[in-house]
């Protein structure tokens, strides 16, 4: 990992996170973002304008961006454009990972999330203590939570920013203990808890964690809040659990902007409307059938993630933005949000600004500028897209740009040496680990899709 320059010259000495092990000074890759980003109104410290007042994160899981009105779509979210309208739609963000845990593992730490365990076999299991693809940042020899303790977190962050945290989590996979609660004074979470309930009736959660459920919590949680910067984070899961309440996935995306505009209602009550920094991304999006040169698995599982579980909406109020080629992703919104509130992010990095590794089950998924690349762990079967001229990803054009095939594998086979996580623990799930996956619909789907399709994956 090698450091670079800081976008504004500046260094920030004895910071917990230097104690934490990692580095504070200015991102190694702002000046390729420099025309991203512009600071108005709401300022990072040393010389700009004062920090935000606020700050608030929603994240509106299972989302994906060409569902939404700012970007094109005819379905009606007026209040997510709304919202947009206050700031800016960008065009160019991307999930670092196609599951919950791992994207969020990102968004919270910074750090790309991997699935490599040091052996070149095999990949770890989604399903273990490695669920964020953070278990290279572990106490050595230790089974510590999900999100390591080393890692130096947005919660964390924010409290060392002098904001009182808050936060309401409507996705079992985030509950405590898995550790995204470190450094928030309030985390609440939303849903079914106990596991007889959960046990009796998988599909109760979904009933019990709607938008109408979670608005509840944040009304009541601002009610208690005290008179202090705050950092408020919203996690609905209205789209993700389209399926598990019959609706078609359109319905669920309006029924989440309705959500959102009762929200807005919220905010503005409590002070947290006029003078925040509000950023709305989702954890990843969802594949709706459409045809592509692989069969992926359904949903959003991925191996091979395709764009539409890849392409996610951002949305940045309270901050100058201007598009460009450079992708924004989610490990790239925890140095945005630090830089913002004055924190100067994290000089360490484990992809270029341009790149996107996902390090899935059963593939290694890469992407650079126009290209895109599958490599099938089992057989070594290769696909290379261009997405500029193939943006469904229905074509391989390997044999046509060999030079690139082998410039994609060859950082492949060095991404997945440098994120690997040697040593890391791979168990059975526990009872009640298995409850909430099946709460969740996560695992009876990716089991039968293991029995049908088999590790290596069909092509069409």
């Amino acid at each position: 990992m090698v450091p670079g320059p800081s976008r504004l010259g500046r260094t920030r000495a004895g910071r917990a996170s230097r104690l934490r092990g990692v580095s504070a000074s200015a991102l190694w890759w702002w000046p390729a973002l420099l025309g991203v980003l512009a600071v108005t109104g709401c300022g990072a410290a040393d010389g700009l304008r004062e920090r935000p007042e606020h700050v608030v994160l929603i994240v509106v899981d299972t989302l994906r961006r060409d569902h939404l009105s700012i970007y094109g779509s005819e379905l009606e979210t007026p209040n997510i454009a709304r919202l947009a309208a206050r700031g800016v739609a960008i065009e160019n963000a991307l999930a670092s990972f196609h599951q919950t845990t791992l994207s969020m593992g990102a968004l919270f730490s910074g750090r790309t999330p991997s699935l490599e365990s040091g052996d070149p076999e095999r990949a770890l299991a989604r399903i273990s203590p490695n669920w964020c693809g953070l278990a290279r940042f572990r106490a050595e020899g230790a089974e510590e939570a999900c999100v390591p303790e080393r890692l130096f977190t947005l919660g964390e962050l924010m409290r060392e920013q002098g904001y009182w945290s808050a936060a309401v989590v409507a996705n079992r996979l985030l509950f405590r203990p898995a550790g995204f609660d470190a450094g928030f004074d309030r985390w609440e979470e939303v849903g079914v808890a106990d596991k007889a309930s959960v046990l009796a009736n998988p599909g109760l959660s979904a009933n019990q964690r709607t938008g109408a459920h979670v608005n509840t919590a944040v009304r009541e949680l601002l009610a208690e809040r005290p008179d202090e910067p705050t950092f408020l984070y919203v996690h609905y899961m209205d789209v993700h659990d389209w399926n598990q309440r019959h609706m078609t996935y359109a319905e669920s995306v309006e029924a989440v902007d309705r959500a959102i505009g009762e929200l807005w209602g919220v905010l503005e009550a409590h002070g947290l409307w006029g003078d925040a920094l509000i950023v709305l991304i989702s954890d990843h999006g969802e594949t709706l059938g459409e045809p592509h040169l692989l069969q992926s698995l359904p949903t959003h599982f991925g191996n091979p993630s395709f764009e539409p579980v890849l392409r996610v909406p951002l949305v940045v109020v309270g901050a100058e933005v201007e598009e460009s080629d450079v992708p924004i992703r989610s490990e790239d919104v925890y140095h945005l949000l630090a830089e913002l509130v004055g924190n100067g992010g994290s000089e360490e990095r484990d992809l270029e600004a341009d790149e996107l590794f996902l390090t899935e089950a059963w593939y290694r998924t890469y992407r650079t500028g126009r290209w895109k690349s599958y490599w099938r762990r089992a057989d070594g079967d290769f696909r290379l897209v261009d997405l500029s001229a193939d943006p469904g990803e229905t074509r391989d054009v390997a044999g046509a740009h060999p030079e690139v095939a082998a410039a994609h594998r060859q950082r492949m086979n060095v991404l997945t040496r440098q994120l690997a996580a040697p040593g890391a623990i791979v168990r059975d799930l526990t009872e009640w680990e298995r409850e909430i996956l099946s709460a969740l619909g996560y695992l009876e789907n990716t089991e039968k899709t293991n029995r049908a399709a088999g590790p290596g994956g069909a092509s069409n």
